[in-house]
């Protein structure tokens, strides 16, 4: 759990790019966000706010390939070659929905959590 919250800590203060910036985002903003990235209408597809919610989920599974060997069992997660980018979000998304009590948690770490919850690795 400690390397979790450490990669956490990393990711936010990277994505902030400092300590005064404005807040990391929440989940509120992460499924309004990823829902864009979804959507049939070209301009919320590729908005900038679409955008932050590919960047969190490449940035998480980054993440996940770096440190994964450095992590308990229960800890690792294990996504399977050639899930996309799009599934990924598309996973994120039911995951939020699913869990509305957690939108205001960070955004990296709930997509930690739904990857997680998604891909642990088998025994």
């Amino acid at each position: 759990m400690k390397a979790w919250i450490g990669a956490v800590a990393l990711v936010g203060t990277l994505a902030s790019g400092s300590a005064t910036a404005a807040p990391v985002a929440t989940g509120n903003e992460l499924l309004q966000w990823c829902k864009k990235v979804l959507s049939d209408n070209e301009a919320e597809s590729s908005s900038y706010t679409a955008g932050y919610c590919t960047a969190v989920v490449v940035t998480v599974g980054d993440l996940v390939k770096s440190i994964n060997h450095d992590l308990g069992p229960k800890l690792q997660i294990c996504v399977p070659s050639g899930v996309s980018n799009g599934q990924m979000v598309r996973l994120l998304v039911k995951y939020l929905e699913a869990n509305p009590e957690k939108l205001h948690i960070n955004a990296t770490t709930l997509t930690i959590l739904a990857t997680q919850q998604a891909f642990p690795c088998r025994s």
